[in-house]
């Protein structure tokens, strides 16, 4: 019910025009109904008042239906929105469900909320957690890797700074350009709660890192005060 209602909701005030430019940005094979993100969020808003789920069970059900049957873009950014509105149930026993929608939709716009803000929150203090990003950063789906280095993101000084290291060595041979944006990403984002550390990482590894991760990486470092 929740996806027919977004779905006619999306539709009544989707503009094709702005859907074309969209699906171009985002080079997206999924269209979209040409809501911008402000409508999208007052339409979540509205009708997630009438689908809060009674138990964790609905909660991963709704996930699945807006994900696996979504024909629009934007019902899989409601599917995020509704995965991060109910708190309670973004718990490390949802992990699976969540690296499955990294496995879907495989492309950042979904994959980089998911990280930080699903996986991330699920994850933090989590005696798995070194394991879980060791694993994940062996994962032949770059979009996996990605997220193991992003799920510290939001953590600060409760970020394993170590741990972070070690990802980032498993990965910075790669040319690929997600990953090389997200090792600086990490980087830079560490660098607000420790610029010592990640400054001193970088200069010792600099002849490994690619240029972007460094570029990135130092973005706060560097920036005048």
């Amino acid at each position: 019910m929740l996806l027919q209602q977004i779905r006619i909701e999306c539709k009544k005030i989707g503009d094709p025009k702005v859907a074309v430019e969209q699906q171009r940005y985002m080079k997206s094979t999924m269209p979209y109904w040409g809501v911008k993100s402000p409508q999208l969020q007052k339409i979540c808003r509205d009708l997630f008042k009438d689908h809060i789920p009674k138990d964790i069970t609905e909660y991963c059900k709704t996930i699945c239906n807006l994900f696996y049957h979504a024909t629009h873009r934007e019902e899989w950014y409601a599917g995020i929105q509704y995965a991060r509105k109910f708190h309670r149930f973004i718990i490390e026993e949802n992990v699976p469900l969540y690296i499955e929608i990294v496995n879907l939709t495989n492309w950042w716009d979904v994959v980089d909320s998911v990280a930080q803000n699903l996986i991330g929150k699920a994850l933090l203090g989590s005696d798995n957690l070194h394991t879980l990003l060791k694993t994940w950063i062996q994962d032949d789906n770059l979009w996996i890797r990605r997220t193991s280095l992003l799920a510290q993101l939001k953590y600060k000084d409760q970020t394993d700074f170590n741990l972070l290291k070690d990802l980032v060595k498993s990965t910075w041979y790669e040319k690929e350009f997600f990953i090389r944006k997200a090792i600086g990403w990490a980087l830079r984002q560490y660098s607000y709660t420790n610029p010592q550390a990640v400054q001193k990482f970088i200069m010792e590894n600099e002849n490994n890192l690619s240029p972007l991760s460094v570029q990135e990486g130092m973005k706060v470092i560097l920036r005048p005060q």
